[in-house]
């Protein structure tokens, strides 16, 4: 199960938990009967062709945005880079062309968000160009075979992605990315509720940096200890440290720099894979513990922004910056 409103788990299951001031109850709702699915693809060069030309896309609506900012003082929208860019773009799906898109305008409304408020000191707007890309695949663009084949459509004279799906539930999203060693397939399915909640208590969690979860419920309190996970965000940050000295020490680009790096990218990703399996665990005991105890009802507090106005140190600054209160999923480089 997935506790979205902790850490980028799985969801909160079947208990329809309510969580004022967050989330209305009909986005709980809807959030509690989806299922996030990920299989590992390896790596083939029909998906990395994939993602070059995702990568193309990107690149190519990063472009002539700025361009157009910077030529004409224009803010192209989304709607006029899609019709522009996206349409007839030869070797993905239409509705994965305009995901695209999306993905660029949300990292560039995200960023206008931060910069109006203020709070965008150090953060530069999605101007880069990318090499590779993720591809989605929306319901139109997807379908699951009698034979167990999932089929996911690249457009018009385009031969499709097969992969054997190990489900007979059709997917309603999908996305394929890289993890940092390999591509993994990140399907959503709908499931079934199972049932309303067991009881009718209320629950109110203190989300903490030391302690992940301090909870009340009537007469009854406990806290989620997180000091695993302390551990591991040391072993983390020393790994990045030693190895960023040593590739510092290196010219850029070389043999043994380029070694370096993949040395880098392959630890810390071995970490961040025990992080993530850590978190996904914590969050099921606790949702099974809620569950147990007859708990329907949960209040989070909302802790929106409170990395914009820390200052404690570089160290307090560093913990409360990793702190995993709203986690939403790994992010890893492209391939090279």
């Amino acid at each position: 199960m997935e506790l979205s409103l902790l850490w980028s788990c799985r969801s909160w299951g079947h208990m329809n938990l309510s969580v004022p001031g967050l989330f209305s109850p009909s986005a709980v709702r809807q959030n509690a009967v989806h299922l996030t699915r990920k299989l590992k693809l390896g790596r083939t060069d029909r998906l990395d062709r994939l993602a070059r030309r995702a990568g193309k896309l990107w690149s190519t609506v990063a472009k002539w945005h700025w361009r157009f900012v910077d030529r004409q003082g224009y803010w192209l929208s989304k709607g006029q880079a899609q019709k522009m860019y996206c349409k007839g773009f030869d070797g993905l799906h239409s509705q994965s062309a305009q995901a695209v898109a999306d993905s660029f305008y949300d990292s560039l409304q995200s960023w206008r968000e931060k910069r109006e408020s203020g709070n965008y000191e150090g953060l530069r707007p999605p101007y880069k160009q990318k090499r590779h890309f993720k591809v989605q695949w929306k319901s139109s663009a997807i379908r699951l075979r009698d034979d167990g084949v999932l089929r996911l459509s690249s457009g018009r004279g385009n031969d499709p992605v097969l992969i054997n799906w190990p489900s007979d539930r059709q997917p309603k999203r999908v996305e394929i990315g890289w993890d940092g060693d390999q591509y993994e397939l990140r399907c959503q399915q709908k499931v079934e509720e199972d049932g309303e909640p067991k009881g009718s208590k209320t629950a109110g969690i203190d989300i903490g940096e030391i302690h992940l979860a301090a909870v009340r419920s009537g007469d009854e309190s406990w806290t989620v200890n997180g000091r695993e996970l302390r551990s591991l965000r040391r072993q983390q940050n020393r790994t990045k440290a030693r190895l960023d000295s040593k590739i510092d020490q290196r010219k850029y680009g070389s043999r043994r720099w380029k070694r370096l790096t993949r040395a880098k990218d392959r630890q810390l990703q071995k970490v961040r894979n025990q992080i993530e399996d850590l978190l996904h665990k914590t969050a099921t005991r606790l949702v099974n513990t809620l569950h147990e105890r007859r708990v329907g009802s949960v209040v989070v507090g909302d802790l929106t922004g409170i990395r914009e106005s820390i200052g404690y140190g570089s160290k307090a600054n560093q913990r409360l910056h990793q702190w995993a209160y709203s986690k939403s999923g790994p992010t890893a480089s492209s391939p090279e």
